[in-house]
């Protein structure tokens, strides 16, 4: 399959990053979207009628454009369908940004299904952010830095380039945290806000710099490390995972009815009162500190 021209895949990304900008409640000038893309207005209003044929929401309100709605949000028109061409074109731009994501194989292949597929904004928007993710991830696995291209500033209202050397992303992959190198600091960028990621050369040079936050675990974060394992009936599995979602990738399910708790938190009172607070529910099978702990608080309880 032939690859898209550069000065194709240059508008492909323009429009991804006009969908960054617009997105927010205050809304932009047409000429301040303008001098972010570099390119002119008459562009720009071009691309507003292209982002409403694709499905998006643009409004106007005291000279400044904005979408209404996230992509994610928005819902799925059965007009925003492509004739075979188009699928064939955008089949041809996705496969050109590297093999091993699998949001944009998914897309692509979806595309190749049948000419006039319904393909929504949500795809490609998710297929662009897909492709981030994964250019990152390879930024962490071999301790490499990353240029994040064209990164659109909330508080500040600008876009610049920022290298960083990427250490792990939140737990819902919007975010990531970074070491900068020029502020010398750990930060937190938005995905949604990047309009390109580019690995460099350099490795990281920075590494005892670079922490994590502390997770909070039932309601409280540390350094304590206490290994434990619970077997929860279906009623703990469930309230757990809806009180505490932080706990869930600890959450092992055998057998599609035995439900496991498997790891280290930093702290026992939390999970303690959890366990207490579901009497026949909860088994502990390891973790002697958290025995102890609940002996001590059930003894407490009696007098």
């Amino acid at each position: 399959m032939a690859q898209s021209s550069p000065v194709e895949q240059q508008k492909i990304l323009r429009v991804f990053k006009l969908i960054n900008l617009l997105q927010g409640t205050i809304g932009k000038p047409v000429h301040r979207l303008a001098e972010l893309l570099q390119t002119d207005e008459r562009t720009i209003y071009r691309y507003f009628k292209l982002l409403e044929a694709l499905g998006f929401v643009v409004v106007k309100e005291f000279s400044k454009y904005k979408i209404q709605e996230r992509p994610e949000y928005l819902p799925k028109p059965n007009n925003t369908t492509f004739s075979a061409e188009e699928s064939q074109w955008l089949s041809t731009v996705l496969d050109s940004q590297g093999k091993g994501n699998s949001l944009k194989d998914a897309v692509v292949q979806k595309l190749n299904l049948q000419a006039g597929l319904q393909l929504t904004t949500e795809d490609l928007f998710k297929a662009n952010l897909g492709r981030l993710v994964d250019v990152i991830a390879q930024g962490i696995t071999h301790k490499k830095q990353i240029w994040i291209k064209d990164y659109y500033s909330l508080s500040s209202d600008t876009v610049s380039d920022r290298l960083v050397e990427p250490v792990g992303f939140t737990s819902d992959y919007e975010h990531i945290h970074a070491f900068e190198q020029e502020s010398q600091s750990m930060k937190m960028f938005k995905i949604e806000r990047m309009g390109e990621v580019v690995i460099a050369s350099e490795s990281w040079k920075s590494e005892l710099a670079h922490e994590l936050p502390e997770q909070a675990l039932f309601g409280f974060t540390g350094k304590g490390k206490f290994h434990i394992k619970l077997r929860l009936s279906k009623k703990a599995y469930q309230l757990m995972v809806e009180e505490y979602p932080t706990a869930r990738p600890y959450i092992q399910i055998k057998n599609r009815n035995q439900y496991f708790f498997v790891g280290e938190i930093p702290h026992l009172p939390g999970l303690a009162r959890f366990i207490l607070s579901l009497p026949g529910e909860i088994k502990v099978e390891e973790g002697i500190e958290l025995k102890a702990y609940l002996t001590e608080q059930i003894q407490k309880g009696f007098f």
